[in-house]
């Protein structure tokens, strides 16, 4: 008998036959993301569990047979961050564990298993009258918070409340050691404290070893999210400003200083992108004024009317220049800031640009840089696009440094960007030489990208990003939680082949 074939009834006894597949037509689905670059790979068996204790059972079959496992949330990946990168496998769907477990209103915390989506959340919480503060990334109507803290995900709210994984306290994971350990981090690691209320303070920063790993070094199956009350006073406001990125910082700078408190989200939509959206059918007001210039959106809240006032009122100070248009005030004369957040619209907004060509699908390179340093970031990377698009013409539909920049706390913003590629099987290998030859580029300039999967983790060690020391570090760590090597092979370019464990 195969191993796969030993595995697989030995995970069939245990999860139950509706919930365990090899069929090809199953198979086939879970071998690829949404990306034109990457290969279809297959896995050979794909789970969907419900608990932790069955999460813990197959990581034990995977270590007793050496079979590769891929932890996978909502499968909206752009990187290849939920399929298998190497042959074969198993894919651990976790969509099944999305129940909410507990809202603790009294320590300002959620305890959630992982599996559950943004969409999900959101909705619940908002009608308790509490928000996550981020809500989420553009996928977030299927992208679970699982996926959002491996990839240490940003999202509207992000510019006052920092991105996912700064607003999780702990995590309960399965480590894919042979025994299939189950630990819990954060306060909730002590038998003693009977609700989570902090992420420090008992020892190391062990919620941290898990965030942002896109999956390499345990699977989430719970985590405890901080929430915030819903403010009752909020809105969005919609600039058009110069074409000017000095602009952009300088404003950007002013009122984090003057309104951190009550500013939510600040963003820039550059002019090549602004004219694509006023193409589309997605932002109709742009598109009937014919948008040509940077739009900035900004977003203001407050718990009660007199703080809002003062928010308001700082904003429209900032703003008051002559080289500065308000569009709005309503959605009708293009106010998107309101749309976006009072109607969910963060969900809708990005896909305008992904559906202008048909056929095509973004090579995604977002990354993160000193907010002061955006200007030379643009400049040099325009440069970067004219000096290869000849040689890339005839696969890359387009190349834009940013769809969109989120301004961060602490000084540094998030470039969403990336390029646009014909999903032609004969296009792939050059989508992939571009794409890469994008990131190695970024990188080298001081990009830190945080969106990993495959493509991208690949990337940065292609890079030589990190000297030996760290990777000897990051491997260290990685064969202490995973001696085998078995959790997602491939990423970062770790393999669970002997020479790889052995070198």
């Amino acid at each position: 008998m195969l191993v796969t074939e030993k595995a697989y009834r030995e995970l069939e006894d245990v999860l139950g036959a509706d919930y365990i597949s090899d069929q090809d037509f199953v198979r086939q689905a879970y071998s690829r993301n949404v990306d034109p670059a990457l290969p279809d790979r297959w896995p050979d068996i794909v789970v969907r569990p419900s608990t932790t204790q069955e999460v813990s059972h197959i990581v034990r079959v995977a270590n007793k047979y050496k079979i590769p496992m891929i932890p996978r949330g909502g499968g909206a990946d752009l990187v290849g961050g939920s399929k298998p990168i190497v042959e074969g496998g198993i894919v651990i769907d976790l969509t099944r564990m999305n129940k909410v477990i507990e809202l603790n209103e009294d320590v300002g915390n959620i305890v959630v298993e992982c599996g559950i989506t943004w969409g999900e959340l959101i909705e619940y919480l908002h009608k308790k009258g509490y928000t996550t503060g981020i809500e989420g990334p553009g996928s977030g109507m299927s992208a679970t918070i699982g996926g959002g803290l491996s990839n240490n995900t940003i999202g509207f709210g992000s510019t006052k409340y920092g991105p996912v994984s700064e607003n999780c306290i702990g995590v309960e994971v399965v480590l894919p050691n042979p025994e299939g350990d189950i630990i819990v981090t954060g306060s909730g690691a002590s038998q003693y404290v009977k609700k989570p209320f902090s992420r420090w303070g008992m020892g190391p920063d062990f919620t941290g070893l898990f965030m942002g790993d896109v999956g390499t070094m345990g699977i989430k199956t719970k985590a405890v999210m901080k929430i915030y009350p819903l403010p009752e006073y909020r809105e969005g406001y919609t600039f058009i400003v110069p074409d000017n990125y000095e602009f952009v910082v300088n404003i950007t700078h002013r009122l984090q200083r003057r309104c951190s408190w009550g500013i939510s989200d600040i963003t820039l939509t550059p002019a090549p992108v602004v004219m694509i959206y006023a193409l589309t059918e997605v932002i109709k007001p742009w598109r009937d004024m014919m948008l040509t210039k940077p739009v900035m959106l900004v977003a203001v809240e407050a718990d009660n009317e007199k703080m809002f006032e003062i928010a308001r009122d700082i904003v429209h100070e900032e703003f008051a220049k002559p080289d500065v248009k308000e569009l709005g005030p309503s959605l009708k004369e293009g106010n998107i800031a309101e749309w976006v957040g009072k109607k969910q619209g963060q969900w809708q907004y990005f896909h305008g640009v992904f559906g202008v060509v048909p056929g095509h699908f973004s090579c995604t390179t977002c990354h993160k840089v000193p907010l002061d340093q955006m200007p030379e970031v643009f400049k040099v990377s325009e440069e970067h696009t004219l000096q290869r698009q000849p040689e890339y013409s005839n696969v890359m539909v387009a190349s834009v440094t940013a769809a969109i920049v989120y301004m961060m706390p602490r000084g540094e913003c998030v470039i969403v960007g990336g390029m646009s590629g014909w999903n032609k099987p004969e296009t792939r290998e050059n989508n992939l030489k571009f794409w890469k030859d994008r990131l190695h580029f970024q990188v080298k300039y001081g990009g830190v990208h945080y969106w990993l999967g495959e493509v991208i983790s690949q990337a940065i060690m292609e890079a030589d990003a990190f000297p030996p020391q760290f990777i000897k570090f990051f491997k260290d760590i990685k064969r202490a939680v995973d001696p085998n090597y078995l959790l997602s092979p491939g990423k970062f370019h770790f393999y669970s082949s002997e020479e790889e464990k052995n070198d």
